[in-house]
């Protein structure tokens, strides 16, 4: 056995004894198990279930506050306008940078760690500047290639100077797209990457390497999987505005900035962020188990 491999004995999902995860998680390099979306959501819901006591306080303090709080200060506009800039964006960036370590944090409890949840934040945060990192190396690079070919096709702007999208021309239309596909490629093949991030001690190079080793050859069923939740989410999400939005709407008013009507409608739309969240990075760390040669033990006896 590979040194800081962990395998069950018997059904992972068993009523075995409870085996404590540590943080390092290795991965065997090169080698990638079948992957089955069936069996991560059974697995998810295990550890969810398992888990809810910890889960909780981390969705809604480290997800569920901050979204409510981006609502809040971002200011409102007319609709298809973009607010001024100011300093709400700082505070939007602090937020998500908040949401980030909680998603960080999710991805460990739902992941074999028998740890507190101080212990789990604390490596989160930790971990954070990897993630973040990751995340740049593989977006600056994407970004300025597009921007230059976009000024080689002849991209112009609009009369402010702004990026107009009545200026793209045939060909700038054409990489936007290509553009739009190559983002779509890379956030599949790295979809395993918080998990990767908040298991293991890797750096962001060695990080993004071992999302893509684990991804090969399952692109496409991850795009459905990718594509079947972010549908559901934009139902769901879209639903709960409508129908809480119209019923606060009708009893305090319009949602105006700071106003009653305006946190409720935040909070309505932030649980079901924080549920998103939850869930989804849930399925993405038994994806990742599934993926890699480790076999995480996700007991469903109750913590002791």
């Amino acid at each position: 056995m590979a040194p800081g491999v962990v395998r069950c004995k018997g059904d992972c999902l068993g009523r075995q004894p409870s085996i404590r995860s540590t943080p390092n998680i290795s991965f065997v390099p090169g080698v990638s198990m079948s992957l089955s979306i069936s069996r991560a959501w059974d697995e998810a819901r295990a550890a969810l279930a398992h888990n809810r006591r910890l889960l909780t306080p981390v969705a809604l303090g480290l997800v569920l506050v901050p979204a409510v709080i981006s609502s809040m200060v971002e200011p409102r506009t007319v609709p298809g306008e973009q607010p001024e800039p100011g300093a709400w964006m700082w505070i939007t960036l602090a937020m998500i940078i908040i949401m980030l370590t909680g998603q960080l944090a999710i991805a460990m409890l739902t992941n074999g760690w028998q740890g507190s949840v101080g212990e789990a934040i604390r490596r989160a945060i930790k971990r954070l500047p990897t993630l973040i990192m990751s995340a740049l190396l593989v977006m600056v690079p994407l970004v300025l290639i597009l921007s230059v070919i976009l000024a080689l096709v002849g991209l112009s702007t609009g009369g402010d100077g702004e990026f107009s999208a009545e200026a793209l021309n045939p060909a700038g239309w054409m990489v936007m797209l290509v553009g739009l596909i190559a983002l779509l490629a890379i956030g599949v093949r790295l979809m395993p990457l918080v998990v990767i991030i908040a298991s293991g001690d890797e750096g962001p190079i060695d990080s993004i390497k071992r999302a893509f080793e684990l991804t090969r050859g399952h692109f496409w069923k991850l795009l459905g999987f990718m594509l079947l939740v972010t549908i559901a989410f934009l139902i769901v999400a879209a639903a709960v505005g409508a129908v809480f939005g119209s019923l606060i709407a009708f009893l305090l008013g319009a949602p105006e900035p700071w106003s009653v009507s305006l946190l409720l409608v935040a909070l309505a739309a932030g649980l079901v962020q924080a549920a998103f969240v939850t869930i989804y990075t849930a399925m993405l760390a038994r994806i990742t188990a599934q993926l890699s040669t480790r076999h995480i033990h996700v007991p469903d006896t109750g913590r002791e």
